[in-house]
């Protein structure tokens, strides 16, 4: 959940007064480090009976505060350590997990860094039945984002053996829980190595344990904190270390006055608070002929409701989402639907690859020079398809044989193979296979702008979306700001804004 909690802690606020001053991030209280007591020392003459007893070193009431051990170790200063550049292996070492955007080109990058194939998220804008049939077929699952309200759920005695359902056992990794959730009991979806081996493993445990062992892997980790800039998981590190100083001094004080107790359950029961709400993300997802919600706060999926052979599974997600809608809708909470979905792009990007791969050979064996169509791994036009000139020659020999049987037969033809045809039949018949291969490429390329045009895979500007993503600017506008100061035009602009309002 973004801004959520386990459901083993509490969500706590951060005060206001607890925020770095120009960032608004929380500040966290260095603990102490517990160095071996004197008597301790094997060095020391307390030790030897025989040696003269000597006086107790004198000890402060307030002894001096010692070095933060690493894992809490604050930077002196806070504003430059968070803008400075990555270190090595800085990100996938992070153990933090940052809020993730609702972004459909987020969560598909996401997904294939996972190493899910051949699927994309696509946003829903409504819920209603044309909406849900316009998205590319198969559905695999449906990601929910709403303002989170807690709610008491009738959970069954025991949990379904046949849905694959982990737990979110760390902050702020509610969106990565509802993928895997999804993706754990897709039919036909395909994984890579990795996530393979991690569903084998993680079958045989329980829901605990499973988001236990998500929140211990390091590449799922790095996935979901791959768009984060240094000050994303910066922030979260101390929001995070901020809610557990506060819980440790409320634990002290629990005991101390009733009262107390009494102010902190009216606030949170009733009445607006100051905390910014907490958004989190649960999925949809159909297993048998049944629709379970997976719920990572929840301790088992909860099934929704059945459907027939001849129906889609989202015709019994309508009611219960619109339901849900409607139930907070006087509480203007936010809501967000995404779809988990065959990515049709995929497929014809990888059948536009084999195309080049196979007319690259054959102009390579022809000697065709020809500018179109596509036939070279390094052409410039592959961009536009968001193609690299790896992705041309990773395509594998079976991949090209059924492509293109004719032009890549068995190491061992059959004895009724008809004879090699004459020179002018060979140069005819050459002709022919590249104009078949030549039109069978504008097909591809039509086909790919079309569904481009219709929405689905994110557009054109997905690429230069996700690149300029993973820049971090905060750096730049900084100085850019501190040079503004220097030169007095931040002066200048307050002074204007005062006379501007009359304050």
């Amino acid at each position: 959940m973004a801004q959520d909690q386990a459901p083993t802690v509490p969500n706590e606020e951060v005060s206001p007064g607890n925020t770095v001053e120009g960032l608004g991030l929380p500040v966290r209280r260095s603990g102490r480090v517990c160095k071996r007591p004197h008597s301790y020392d094997t060095n020391s003459p307390q030790k030897n009976p025989s040696a003269a007893p000597q006086p107790a070193p004198e000890t402060r009431r307030n002894p001096k505060r010692k070095a933060a051990p690493e894992s809490f170790d604050v930077p002196d200063n806070l504003l430059e350590a968070s803008l400075g550049p990555w270190k090595e292996h800085e990100q996938s070492e992070w153990p933090s997990w940052v809020e993730l955007e609702s972004d459909p080109a987020f969560f598909t990058a996401i997904l294939g860094q996972l190493g899910v194939k051949g699927a994309r998220i696509e946003e829903v804008l409504s819920v209603d039945e044309d909406s849900l049939a316009m998205l590319p077929h198969p559905v695999y699952g449906l990601v929910f984002l709403y303002s989170y309200v807690e709610e008491e759920y009738a959970e069954p005695e025991k949990t379904e053996h046949d849905v694959w359902f982990a737990n979110q056992t760390t902050h702020n990794a509610c969106a990565t829980i509802a993928l895997l959730n999804i993706v754990m009991n897709a039919e036909n979806l395909a994984l890579g190595e990795k996530l393979r081996k991690f569903k084998q493993d993680s079958m045989d445990l329980s829901p605990p344990l499973r988001g236990n062992m998500i929140s211990n892997s390091e590449w799922i980790r790095t996935a979901h904190n791959s768009f984060a800039r240094r000050l994303d998981l910066l922030n979260s590190a101390l929001a995070l270390q901020n809610q557990v100083d506060k819980r440790r001094k409320r634990a002290k004080s629990s005991n101390s006055k009733a009262k107390k107790t009494t102010k902190r359950k009216s606030r949170s029961s009733g009445g607006q608070s100051d905390e910014e709400p907490a958004y989190h993300f649960i999925a949809f997802v159909p297993v048998g002929n049944k629709v379970w919600q997976l719920d990572g706060l929840q301790g088992v999926p909860a099934c929704i409701g059945e459907y027939q052979p001849h129906d889609h599974w989202t015709s019994v997600m309508r009611p219960v989402l619109q339901e849900r809608m409607m139930r907070y809708e006087t509480d203007q909470l936010s809501f967000s639907l995404l779809a988990l979905c065959n990515d049709r792009l995929a497929e014809i990007r990888q059948q536009l690859a084999t195309n080049i791969q196979i007319l690259s050979d054959f102009a390579t064996k022809h000697h065709y020079t020809a500018q179109d169509p596509i036939h070279a791994s390094t052409d410039p036009r592959l961009f536009t398809y968001h193609l690299t000139t790896s992705d041309i020659q990773s395509i594998s020999p079976d991949d090209l044989k059924a492509y293109a049987p004719s032009l890549y037969p068995s190491p061992h033809p059959s004895p009724s193979r008809p004879p090699t045809e004459g020179p002018h039949e060979t140069a005819a018949h050459t002709t022919r296979v590249w104009e078949n291969l030549a039109a069978e490429q504008s097909r591809l390329r039509t086909e790919y702008a079309s569904e481009q045009r219709m929405g689905y895979g994110g557009g054109s500007q997905e690429p230069l979306k996700l690149v300029g993503r993973t820049k971090d600017y905060s750096a730049a506008i900084h100085e850019w700001v501190k040079r503004l100061a220097e030169h007095g035009v931040l002066r200048e602009l307050g002074e204007e804004a005062r006379l501007f309002t009359g304050a």
